[in-house]
């Protein structure tokens, strides 16, 4: 039988030289090749932001492990170390009023993303008060910061131990010490001695500290030293209220001549302008206060400082029987806040400072309570507010 002649290849595609033979096709039980992956996309997805970004429930102190803290004994660590900064800095050192505030913001900012539990909070206080006198122009020696805020300390942590002994509370400034605290305890025979000795190996450990937190304060922040404060914002704007005429008091009060005496009331020009200067030193004077207190609290972390100086302005109204002309609402006189952000930050303050005031300021502090509360349901104001919407339980803290 004769056999088939030989099958010729095809001829060849294209250009292919001659004698050219095409692959062999793949064999059926060949698998296909995977697919590709895409390519990626240039454009990076953004994640949604939250309305209250800011939760002290989640802050490292609160997270720390194995010992976290309460949310309330982490915001009563911070305004006692602030109570430090304050006094240290302003009384001890002699820093101005901006310095000691910018020392305050560099601490929130630290405590924002460290636990209190890892690093010393006075210690820290030392680093922030030795950088913010460099960042606002009124630099303090090293040695001298320590000096002084070692006696202040000790100072206090013998008056603790003194009440302590009577049966009596905390200092303010020790109540709460961090559990790193270091400081020992001072010398029962001698009260006096609140002095550290320049070449003792505990003020070179604590030099050393200091200057490596302060490398670890910058860090943190982000090297980010310009720091704005309320109270630029706050004169400014009160003097554009009396200049343009857009607050009255409730009820004039009785005028103070020039020996300190209150004077009868007049409709002349003078004793209109000696009630208007009155009333712009009283409503600057109180929201100045507000704003000291507002320091105390981690507002800076959360609102900015020309919200800030918009509330203290308000609660300085409320407080001193200020109201706007013209049955106007103090929210449409305030300029870049919502009612929301009046509310939280007037309540957060107000949570401070009711305690300390005394039954003489409760009338006030209530009345402010009510205004906005009633500014709330109505939805007064810059945007409207559902008045059945729940309230934000890490800022509502008072009643």
């Amino acid at each position: 039988m004769a056999q088939p002649p030989p099958r010729r290849p095809p001829p060849p595609a294209g250009n292919a030289p001659p004698g050219h033979r095409p692959p062999p096709p793949p064999p059926n039980n060949a698998r296909p090749p995977p697919p590709r992956p895409p390519p990626p996309s240039t454009s990076i997805p953004r994640v949604p932001i939250a309305s209250s970004y800011f939760d002290e429930n989640h802050l490292p102190s609160v997270l720390h492990q194995p010992n976290p803290m309460t949310p309330d004994a982490e915001r009563q660590a911070r305004r006692r170390t602030c109570r430090f900064i304050e006094e240290a800095g302003q009384r001890a050192l002699r820093q101005g009023r901006v310095a000691v505030a910018t020392a305050t913001v560099f601490f929130h900012r630290f405590y924002a993303k460290h636990a209190f539990q890892t690093h010393d909070r006075f210690e820290v206080a030392m680093a922030c008060l030795l950088l913010a006198g460099k960042t606002e122009e009124s630099p303090k020696k090293l040695d001298l910061v320590i000096r002084e805020c070692w006696k202040l300390r000790r100072r206090a942590q013998q008056q603790q131990q003194k009440l302590l002994s009577q049966g009596g509370g905390d200092s303010p400034s020790m109540a709460g010490a961090s559990p790193t605290a270091t400081m020992p305890s001072p010398s029962s025979s001698s009260t006096d001695n609140i002095q550290i000795d320049p070449k003792s190996e505990e003020y070179v450990r604590l030099k050393e500290r200091v200057l490596l937190l302060e490398r670890v304060i910058l860090h943190t922040i982000g090297f980010e030293l310009s720091i704005d404060h309320p109270y630029k914002f706050l004169v400014g704007f009160v003097q554009s209220l009396n200049r343009k005429k857009l607050v009255e008091y409730s009820k004039p009060p009785a005028v103070k001549g020039k020996d300190g005496q209150p004077q009868p009331l007049s409709s002349s020009k003078t004793a209109q302008n000696a009630q208007n200067a009155q009333m712009v030193q009283e409503l600057s004077q109180n929201a100045m206060n507000f704003c000291n207190d507002s320091m105390h609290t981690s507002l800076c972390l959360q609102f900015t400082a020309q919200e800030i100086a918009m509330t203290c302005v308000y609660l300085s109204g409320k407080y001193s029987g200020i109201r706007p002309v013209g049955g106007k609402l103090w929210i449409e006189l305030l300029e870049g806040i919502t009612v929301e952000e009046l509310t939280s930050i007037s309540i957060q303050i107000l949570e401070l400072v009711q305690p300390r005031k005394g039954l003489d300021s409760d009338k006030a502090f209530k009345m402010i309570r009510r205004d906005l509360d009633d500014m709330l349901v109505r939805g007064d104001g810059h945007g409207a507010v559902n008045a059945n919407a729940a309230p934000d339980a890490k800022r509502q803290k008072t009643n």
